[in-house]
């Protein structure tokens, strides 16, 4: 008969000649090496779980542990990489769902301003003008919702105004043979807006 001893984790009975507690895993050659903690991964499960033919298919308990810690070392910049990618990813609203694309999503190289009065000049320039609603198309990406506006006509940003309203913001653009007046429902901090290729975006916040 082998002397039995008990595990000091879960107090099972146990053999002596046990290295490892086969219900709990413990450790049973070096205890405190088995309280070690490996980060994000949290303690030490290589080498809490028996190795099957004295070798885990051939593979050491050390070669395990080696390649455990790198791939700890190598976890921050990891993370930062996704974090990276997810930043820069777009959401798109569809008729049936939304599509994420993910990777380097093209940036408009475009101006963007803060808001501003209107001019004397630029009310004679509105005068007469028919005033419509332009069709509009909203894009939310990681950090900000754009507003998508089709507003031909418009070639100087300095011709769009955006005022705050108590339940979203109003936006007036001249162009060339219209006034485009929309009201945009939200209200989240304005960030800026733009021109480019007849068309104006208004960007919103979400951080």
């Amino acid at each position: 008969m082998f002397k039995r001893e008990k595990c000091p984790k879960c107090k099972t009975g146990i053999k002596e000649k046990y290295s490892f507690c086969p219900t709990c895993g413990r450790d049973l050659r070096n205890p405190k090496k088995d309280e070690r903690d490996f980060g994000l991964l949290g303690k030490n499960n290589v080498e809490q779980l028996p190795l099957v033919g004295g070798g885990g298919f051939g593979i050491s308990d050390k070669i395990i542990e080696k390649l455990l810690n790198n791939l700890v070392r190598s976890m921050p910049e990891m993370m930062k990489g996704f974090e990276k990618q997810f930043q820069e990813s777009e959401v798109e609203e569809i008729p049936n769902g939304i599509r994420i694309k993910f990777g380097n999503v093209p940036v408009r190289k475009k101006k963007v301003i803060k808001r501003k009065g209107i001019t004397q000049d630029q009310l004679d320039k509105m005068s007469g003008k028919p005033r419509v609603e332009a069709k509009t198309e909203v894009r939310r990406l990681s950090d900000k919702i754009v507003y998508e506006l089709r507003a031909p006509g418009i070639e100087d940003v300095n011709d769009v105004f955006v005022s705050k309203l108590e339940n979203g913001y109003e936006v007036k653009a001249i162009g060339k043979k219209k006034v485009y007046v929309n009201s945009l429902p939200i209200n989240l901090p304005l960030k800026g807006y733009s021109v480019d290729d007849s068309k104006l975006f208004v960007e919103f916040g979400l951080q």
